[in-house]
């Protein structure tokens, strides 16, 4: 992937958090998801209907719940862009930074919050969901990693446990940034520091 496709990849994942919290809004505010065309979700996300297809399948998956607005595969491969020298941790920090800047995880908290409503008002959306979706994600990104660390770490827990302290610095500093009003960006630098400091 090179840069001007890694920019144009993002600029798509913020379109398409963009086109979900219209969706969550409508959804909330005309009595569910079913009560919701993708012609008024694409209206009020000011796009096409047919446009609306480029980036949901279908109208329930705009509804759904993926990790931090990004699917697997963006994610892997985000990290696949990374230079292959780089130590693994600096990758998965600036993986996570780019999430969070296409996905304006500096407002994650009130998108989460209105669909968590969403779902509280709404359970049967729970059984439409890929509940297994955070745990492929951590094993594809683990696998990554495995790959690039090679063994004797890419044999034991070192991946796993990699992957699973990044997200943890990713959502320390999202919930340092609720009271902090530095940017995002330098308190996900500041946790992947104490985190490295760490290993």
């Amino acid at each position: 992937m090179t840069a001007g496709d890694a920019r144009r990849e993002r600029r798509r994942i913020a379109r398409r958090v963009a086109i979900r919290g219209a969706a969550v809004r409508l959804a909330l505010s005309n009595g569910g998801p079913d009560a919701v065309t993708v012609e008024e979700i694409s209206a009020a996300a000011d796009i096409a209907p047919r446009t609306f297809f480029n980036y949901f399948p279908t109208k329930d998956a705009a509804f759904s719940i993926e990790p931090h607005q990004w699917t697997t595969e963006e994610i892997v491969g985000e990290l696949r862009a990374r230079p292959p020298d780089e130590p693994p941790a600096i990758a998965l920090r600036e993986v996570l930074k780019a999430m969070a800047l296409a996905a304006d995880f500096a407002h994650l908290a009130e998108e989460w919050e209105l669909l968590q409503q969403l779902y509280r008002r709404h359970p049967e959306l729970f059984s439409r969901l890929r509940l297994d979706q955070a745990d492929l994600t951590i094993a594809a990104l683990s696998a990554e990693i495995a790959t690039r660390v090679g063994p004797p770490r890419s044999a034991g827990l070192y991946p796993t446990v990699l992957v699973g302290a990044a997200f943890a610095a990713l959502q320390a500093a999202e919930n340092r940034g609720r009271a902090d009003p530095r940017p995002l960006d330098d308190l996900i630098d500041e946790a992947f520091a104490v985190l490295i400091e760490g290993l």
